[in-house]
């Protein structure tokens, strides 16, 4: 394509830029990145990493740079390259797409989700305790296909709440240069845990029940940490169950049979990735088949991000397009259709009674054409190929009277 544009966010600031590099590269584009304001420091480590290993492989460092700055110098570069990567919020990419409509750029846009984990009264209970902390607190929450809504069946509701109840209550948290923790602070710092516990408090008051956490962790009142948060008996009206959080609340939703749990999931805008629990494979299927999202796991979380070898991204307002993936790297090209004889030395050309001007038998050989393929009953068909046939040679006698 040429040169390609990706903006990226301040989280998992590494991988996030090279796996940019990498598909850009190797599909033969060069690269120009707007990393986040936040991650300035350590993305100029990152780039020069990059630009040594092009260099000692003989290649010119210059394919990738990087360009720091605020939103204004991720506009400059939307009309600048051939085709733009945006990892995101669903409102500044729908900036992003507008100021790319004015060039006809392309875009693939990653904006974000609130990606479900269903889990069946059939399921492996410890896995499912396991995998759902995991999923939900890593990185204080902090991942664009972490795990924001625990719609359990209800046949093992009681039993899931209470077991997280007592786990997320003994998560421990702090900087992580002072100890060792389950959670660390905030990335976005103040302003962001605000947000957060507005969606709390709201959700609340609309009848769900705060299990753990919910507030500022009173240990560091000059810090940025939020205590993991456990929220049970949301329903999919609260905002909490429709807009993303993107911090430490596990958001735990009843389900009364499979149908419901695919209803729950399938009630927000978003539709990046999902998961579901049962030792049923052809129940974890059908259910799985039935979420509108763009990746999903069967009795796992979040290996599809593991495996590059898989095209990441999701649908309505999460987004549209792939990175990674091999249809990851066919969105850094142009399709480009092209034939050429099968026989060297054997070219096609233009049929005599076709060729212009189009003699008298032309009419007749496109009429014993048609009727070969389409004519009713065989008889009909042997018939179109005897006029095919006749047309054919009148052409040739054409052909030769008009040389």
């Amino acid at each position: 394509m040429g040169v390609l544009g990706a903006i990226i966010p301040w989280n998992y600031p590494f991988h996030n830029m090279l796996g940019q590099v990498i598909s850009a590269i190797f599909s033969g584009n060069a690269i120009v990145l707007k990393v986040s304001e936040h991650t300035c420091w350590s993305s100029q480590f990152y780039a020069k990493i990059v630009k040594q290993a092009l260099s000692s492989r003989g290649h010119n460092p210059d394919l990738m740079q990087v360009v720091y700055g605020y939103g204004a110098t991720g506009a400059a570069l939307v009309p600048k390259c051939d085709k733009l990567t945006f990892i995101g919020s669903p409102g500044v990419g729908k900036i992003v797409m507008n100021t790319a409509s004015a060039t006809l750029t392309p875009v693939c846009l990653e904006l974000g989700g609130k990606d479900a984990m269903v889990i069946c009264d059939d399921c492996d209970f410890e896995q499912v305790c396991n995998i759902a902390l995991r999923g939900t607190f890593q990185n204080c929450g902090q991942n664009c296909i972490g795990l924001e809504r625990l719609v359990v069946n209800k046949n093992i509701y009681g039993k899931f709440v209470d077991r997280m109840e007592k786990e997320v209550n003994a998560l421990s948290q702090g900087p992580p240069m002072t100890g060792d923790y389950d959670c660390g602070a905030m990335t976005m710092g103040v302003p962001e845990i605000g947000r957060i516990l507005k969606l709390v408090e709201q959700a609340v008051a609309s009848g769900a029940r705060l299990l753990a956490g919910g507030k500022r962790n009173a240990d560091y009142p000059d810090g940025s940490f939020m205590e993991p948060t456990l929220l049970v008996d949301v329903t999919r009206d609260m905002d909490i169950a429709c807009n993303e959080v993107f911090g430490p609340v596990m958001t735990v939703m009843k389900a009364e049979d499979d149908e419901d749990a695919v209803a729950i999931v399938n009630s927000t805008v978003y539709g990046l990735g999902s998961s579901v629990f049962s030792l049923d494979y052809n129940r974890a299927g059908k259910i799985a088949r039935a979420l509108r999202t763009g990746m999903t796991n069967l009795n796992d979380f979040g290996i599809n991000y593991l495996c590059q070898a898989l095209p990441f991204g999701g649908v309505n307002h999460s987004g549209f397009d792939r990175f990674a993936g091999v249809e990851g790297l066919r969105g850094c090209c142009n399709m480009r259709a092209f034939t050429s004889d099968k026989v060297t030395g054997v070219r096609t050309d233009i049929p005599p009674p076709l060729q212009y001007p189009i003699k008298k038998s032309g009419f007749t050989f496109v009429e014993g054409l048609v009727g070969m393929f389409y004519g009713d009953g065989l008889m009909a068909r042997v018939a179109a190929i005897g006029k095919l046939i006749t047309a054919g040679l009148a052409g040739k006698g054409d052909a030769k009277k008009t040389e």
